[in-house]
C-alpha cells in the first residue's frame, strides 16, 4: 500500500454518452499508466496537481480509482476532441467489483462517495480536479476530525477493504 499523505484531489470522470458507463482499463503490469483527460480549456486546472499527488476518481457518485500523477506535464493529443488534454497518471488502487460491473444495476458493490468520504459530500460535476481542503462540505466534516490528514488516515482502511492496491511501477519522489 502507498502512503496517502499526497491524497489531496478528487475528480469526476464520466463517459460522454447518454448511457451510464464507467471508465476503466484492463490493468496489467504495463497498462497502469494512462492519460487522465480534461476538457479542452481546462489546462490551468489540469496543471494544479503536482507530480506524485494522488487523486480520487469519482464516477456516478461512486469511487472507482485512485491515481498518482506521474509528472507535471499537461499533454494535448492534437485531436481537437473536447477532451484532448490530459495528465499522465498511474492507477494505484481500484474498486474490487469494477472489473465485474456490466450494468448500472450492480452499483451496490462499488464504494459510494458517502462511504469513502465518511459523510455526504457534494462536488461540482465539472470534470475538474478539486483540492479536497478547498471543498466546504469536506472542511465542515473533516476539520472536526483532523482535517485532510484525518481523512487520509480514515480512507486508508476503507480503500483497503473496498478495493485492490496495485504495485506502483515507479517510485516517485
Amino acid at each position: 500500500m502507498i502512503d496517502l499523505a499526497r491524497l489531496k484531489w478528487s475528480k469526476n470522470v464520466n463517459c460522454q454518452d447518454d448511457r451510464i458507463k464507467f471508465w476503466d482499463y484492463k490493468i496489467d503490469e504495463t497498462s497502469k499508466i494512462v492519460i487522465l483527460h480534461w476538457r479542452k480549456g481546462n489546462e490551468a486546472n489540469a496543471e494544479k496537481p503536482e507530480e506524485g499527488d494522488l487523486l480520487i476518481i469519482r464516477q456516478h457518485a461512486h469511487i472507482t480509482h485512485v491515481v498518482q500523477f506521474f509528472n507535471d506535464t499537461v499533454y494535448d493529443d492534437g485531436s481537437g476532441h473536447d477532451f484532448s488534454i490530459g495528465r499522465l497518471v498511474e492507477i494505484i488502487w481500484r474498486a474490487n467489483d469494477l472489473k465485474n460491473l456490466s450494468h448500472t444495476h450492480d452499483l451496490k458493490n462499488l464504494p459510494h462517495n458517502k462511504e469513502i468520504f465518511g459523510y455526504s459530500i457534494n462536488f461540482p460535476p465539472d470534470g475538474k480536479a478539486h483540492y479536497l481542503a478547498n471543498n466546504n462540505d469536506f472542511n465542515e466534516h473533516w476539520n472536526k476530525h483532523g482535517g485532510l490528514p484525518g481523512f487520509q488516515n480514515y480512507i486508508t482502511g476503507v480503500l483497503t477493504e473496498k478495493g485492490e492496491w496495485l504495485k506502483p511501477l515507479i517510485k516517485l519522489k
